[in-house]
């Protein structure tokens, strides 16, 4: 009973994965002594955040058969809105701030989901398009990096922060940062979507969008809802970064595109949708986040550390996808 038991967990396409994340956790406490003090551990949860979110979106888009390659600059738009209509001595502001956000958020997602679920345009055409877009329309609202933020608007960051705040949500933020939560409310969504009908029909369509439509799944708007959701993901990442940084810039999400979508795959879930789980996307994202931190920890010339970064990327999703295949065979020899 228990070999089974054993054998079922090895055969997890999932296990490989959690594997990879074991191994650089062991790699990067060896060369950092306090890697598990707490205040390492809050530090590295609130800096490894706005991937994880980003990841976490992303991953509803593709395990829906979509692709966003727009996320990096759609954040950066939120975050410009927020910032620039915010006033920092105007708590008021605030308010109008978080509405205006959400709207572009909205936006945002629908756009994307009308052109990809209802026009057909390929996702990775449109989202390109898009992302375009939401660069300029950024860059015209903040053409260099500014704004303010309101004092209260740091609870999206620390609780602690904020001035006036209650003892008792000072005390929790001195223990976990707010980006702690915000994770793992994206957890409970995710849960509490994968138990529906909705959650059922986002896999159908990611595994063939054709099929699932001759079946009476409506695949367009599947697939817009997953890009309204993955904005709403986006739009907590700008929150996060308006609260941590107190400004704005356009440009800031442009590195975390290409870094959300390898965190997506490091994590097992299929480019070609259909498969996976949004909460390893979380575990994708710690592992590049863990790269990165090896790769300063071991002293690399900057010169070579994208290079690194990507020959480790590429190791680690060679890693997962020839266990995957090893498992597979077994499968089949098991049932002759």
């Amino acid at each position: 009973m228990v070999g089974k038991k054993v054998k079922k967990v090895l055969h997890n396409p999932e296990t490989a994965t959690i594997i990879l994340l074991v191994i650089m956790v062991v790699l990067v406490a060896s060369l950092q002594s306090n890697f598990f003090y707490s205040a390492t551990v809050k530090n590295n949860i609130v800096s490894w955040t706005p991937l994880i979110l980003l990841a976490m979106g992303q991953a509803f888009v593709i395990i829906a058969g979509g692709l966003d390659l727009s996320c990096g600059p759609a954040m950066s738009l939120m975050l410009c809105v927020l910032t620039a209509t915010m006033k920092a001595d105007n708590p008021a502001s605030g308010w109008k701030a978080l509405l205006f956000g959400l709207i572009t958020a909205l936006i945002v997602g629908v756009v994307n989901g009308v052109v990809v679920g209802y026009l057909r345009v390929p996702a990775l055409i449109a989202t390109f398009a898009t992302s375009y877009i939401w660069l300029g329309l950024a860059l015209f609202i903040m053409p260099t990096p500014g704004g303010e933020c309101v004092n209260w608007m740091r609870v999206f960051y620390n609780f602690g922060s904020v001035e006036n705040a209650p003892e008792f949500l000072k005390s929790v933020g001195k223990i976990l940062p707010t980006s702690f939560f915000l994770i793992v409310l994206g957890v409970i969504i995710w849960i509490v979507i994968s138990r529906t009908k909705f959650g059922r029909y986002m896999y159908a369509v990611g595994s063939d969008r054709d099929i699932a439509y001759q079946s009476g799944i409506n695949s367009s708007k599947i697939q817009m809802c997953t890009y309204i959701i993955n904005a709403l993901f986006i739009y907590a990442c700008a929150l996060f970064y308006a609260a941590q940084n107190q400004s704005g810039s356009a440009r800031i999400g442009d590195a975390l595109t290409l870094q959300a979508i390898a965190a997506v795959v490091v994590g097992g879930i299929a480019l070609s949708g259909g498969s996976g789980k949004v909460y390893m996307a979380i575990v994708g994202a710690l592992i590049m986040s863990l790269v990165n931190k090896l790769i300063y920890q071991l002293g690399i010339q900057s010169e070579y550390q994208v290079l690194v970064s990507g020959v480790i990327i590429i190791v680690a999703i060679s890693t997962s996808v020839i266990y995957s295949m090893a498992n597979e065979k077994f499968v089949v020899k098991g049932s002759e």
